[in-house]
C-alpha cells in the first residue's frame, strides 16, 4: 500500500460513486479542475453518459476507472498530483457521505424511547428477535 493509503483510516476515507462526483464538478468554476478525493470512487450504473473530468483517488473501481478514461477523462495518484499541483493549485477537494455507514443507524438516542428512529443493536433479524411488544400494536403496545 502507498503511504497515504496508511495515513487516512475508515470514517475518513469514505466512497463516492462517480454520479455524485460529476454532479460536483458540473458547478461553475470547476469545469478544469482536479477533483481530489480522499477515498474510492465506485461506479453507478444509473448515470448513462460522464463528462470529461481529472480525478485524484486513493482508489477507483475497475468498472468506474473504464468508464472514466473511456469519456476522456484522466485518473491519478496522489503522488502524480504532489508533482502536477504542489501546492494544490486548480483542484477541489471532494469528499463522499461520512454518516452512509451503517454504524451510523445505532447512534442516537435509545432504541424504544419516544421519537428515537434508532436501529437496535440485534443479535439476528429473525422472528423472535425485538419484533414483538413495543414494536406492534398487536402485541400489547406499540412505541
Amino acid at each position: 500500500k502507498q503511504w497515504y493509503q496508511r495515513r487516512v483510516r475508515g470514517t475518513n476515507r469514505p466512497p463516492l460513486s462517480i454520479s455524485k462526483l460529476a454532479r460536483m464538478m458540473k458547478k461553475e468554476g470547476r469545469e478544469d479542475k482536479i477533483a481530489v478525493i480522499v477515498g474510492a470512487i465506485t461506479d453507478d450504473v444509473r448515470i448513462h453518459s460522464l463528462p470529461k473530468m481529472k480525478i485524484c483517488a486513493l482508489r477507483v473501481t475497475e468498472r468506474a476507472r473504464g468508464r472514466i478514461l473511456k469519456a476522456g477523462g484522466e485518473i491519478m495518484t496522489f503522488d502524480q498530483l504532489a508533482l502536477r499541483a504542489p501546492k494544490g493549485q486548480n483542484t477541489v477537494l471532494v469528499q463522499g457521505p461520512r454518516k452512509a455507514r451503517k454504524a451510523y443507524r445505532h447512534f442516537g438516542l435509545a432504541p424504544g424511547v419516544p421519537h428515537s428512529h434508532t436501529a437496535p443493536i440485534v443479535r439476528s433479524k429473525g422472528r423472535k428477535f425485538e419484533r414483538a411488544r413495543g414494536r406492534r400494536k398487536s402485541r400489547g403496545y406499540k412505541a
